[in-house]
Parts: C-alpha cells; structure tokens; sequence
C-alpha cells in the first residue's frame, strides 16, 4: 500500500503580537527575557488541563513524523542532549557548518545537518517521515520554506501574550502567501488555528 504523502507543516507558538522568541534568546534564555513564557504555557500545562490544549499535544506526538530546525536552535537547546522531546522522530538541522560530529551529544534522537539548503532539508525530512507531517520550528526555517514554496500548512498556537520585542515568525520573507482556515479551536492558554497554504 502507498503512503501518503507527508505534509510541511509550520508549526508554532506566537505572541499575539507575532513573537516567538523574547528579546536575548540564547542558551541562559532559551526563549528570551520576559513574557515569553506564557506564549508556551499551554503546552507545559497541556496534560494537567486537558481540553483542547491536550488534543493539539496529543495530535502533534501522534502526527509528527520529522521536525527541521535552524542551527541556532540546535545550539542553544544544546543539540537536546542528544533526545528531543519527541523520541524517535529525526531532527534535520539547518547550517552552513556543520559541528564536528565528536561534539554532537549522543541520545535517542537521529540528528542530521543539512548544508545544501531548505528544499534539500524538506525531501530528506518527507523520505524520512514515513507519510507523517514534516514540522518546520524556529524563525529561519520557516521563512525559508516560505519562500521556497514548499509549505502546506501552517499551525499556530496563538497565545493571549503582548511580548512587544524579540523573534518574529513572520517577516523576512516574500509575500503575500495566501491561507485558508481549516480549524480553530479555543483551549486555556492558546486559540490553535491551521491554515491551508493557496498555492496557484
């Protein structure tokens, strides 16, 4: 039997105001100063609630097939000591160059550095995902998959946050992408909203 065809999925947590990341991210501040915390509180306190919030969990451990990260995440999660949250599921990281492979940790997760650019890293996450969604997470990656054209979806976990300084997901790329709203549903903490990507 064939398998599906795995969708590029940008998939995030934001500010209201369109932030990831707060000002300062780096490896004392993985996510910034300040505010940040609460754009992924709903995640840390998914299970505990339950509703909505465990649903999108749920749907993300049972769905996500490959995550591709930019390098500077991998660097100030310290390459996840080697086992993403996620077990089992490859991590494709975005660079120019790669680290020496005796200082990449050791663990569960499968860690590959792709040099040759987005679309590159994309065939490489589908061939590995087994028809599952390819998750796109960091700033980086996904304005480069925007404007390579290679995003199906996009699934924001919308936090009731103002950050007002930091990381914006959205800028830097060209535009404008057209969407169409699949879902949205409300949960403490987060509205989770997915968007077809209109390709013409």
């Amino acid at each position: 039997m064939q398998t599906a065809e795995s969708r590029v999925v940008i998939e995030m947590s934001m500010s209201l105001d369109g932030f990831v990341a707060g000002p300062d991210d780096g490896e004392e501040f993985p996510n910034g100063r300040d505010g940040i915390k609460h754009v992924f509180g709903w995640l840390s306190n998914a299970q505990e609630e339950g509703g909505a919030n465990k649903a999108e969990v749920d749907r993300m451990h049972a769905r996500s097939g490959a995550f591709i990260f930019g390098r500077r995440t991998y660097d100030i999660t310290g390459g996840w000591g080697g086992s993403h949250p996620l077990t089992g599921v490859p991590l494709f990281i975005l660079t120019h160059h790669p680290p020496d492979p005796e200082t990449v940790p050791k663990g569960r997760s499968r860690i590959v550095f792709v040099t040759d650019g987005i679309e590159s890293a994309v065939s490489r996450a589908k061939a590995a995902a087994g028809g599952k969604d390819v998750l796109l997470c960091g700033a980086s990656p996904c304005q480069q998959a925007l404007d390579a054209g290679v995003v199906d979806e996009v699934m924001i976990h919308l936090a009731p946050s103002l950050i007002g300084s930091g990381v914006r997901l959205f800028e830097g790329f060209k535009g404008p992408i057209a969407l169409e709203k699949l879902s949205a549903t409300d949960g403490p903490l987060a509205t989770h909203i997915r968007y077809r990507v209109i390709k013409d």
